[in-house]
């Protein structure tokens, strides 16, 4: 994915969290399993966090964008991480098992990683920058302790 600046990135950074929030919801929906539950409760609690950081810095480097623009940005959000949301999910079995759903979460941890770090070298505000950087720092962080996890659940 291609995008032009700092202000574009950190706007389709907020819709990429934004999307995997409303995925990890309406995840929560197709399951009835207890520890699939708490394992995106947990996840859920790391993106929530990381959109509030991307829109607080959105805020302060970036101006309100027009409708047509806020689609175009919808859209890049979407393509960078989840394609084909929680139905993909679902066809992937992610949501049969704390396995699954770790596997699922680690691969899109990894994606956001690179998109992260792309999104970083568009930014000419050192703090803005530096946001995108801390961000994919943290989500390498999240992707190695889902890896820990997924290898204690392998016997």
């Amino acid at each position: 994915m291609i995008v032009k600046d700092q202000r574009e990135a950190l706007c389709v950074a907020c819709e990429m969290e934004r999307r995997a929030i409303g995925i990890y919801q309406r995840a929560l929906t197709l399951t009835d399993k207890a520890e699939v539950r708490a394992g995106i409760q947990e996840i859920l609690k790391d993106e929530r966090e990381h959109l509030r950081r991307f829109s607080q810095v959105r805020e302060q480097y970036c101006g309100i964008t027009d409708a047509e623009e806020r689609l175009l940005i919808a859209a890049m959000g979407a393509e960078a991480l989840f394609p084909g949301g929680v139905m993909e999910m679902r066809r992937a079995n992610s949501l049969d098992s704390l396995k699954n759903l770790y596997t699922f979460a680690r691969d899109s941890e990894a994606d956001a990683v690179r998109a992260y770090g792309e999104f970083a070298d568009k930014c000419e505000h050192p703090a803005a920058r530096e946001a995108f950087l801390a961000i994919a720092r943290e989500e390498g962080t999240h992707l190695t302790a889902l890896e820990d996890r997924l290898m204690a659940l392998i016997p």
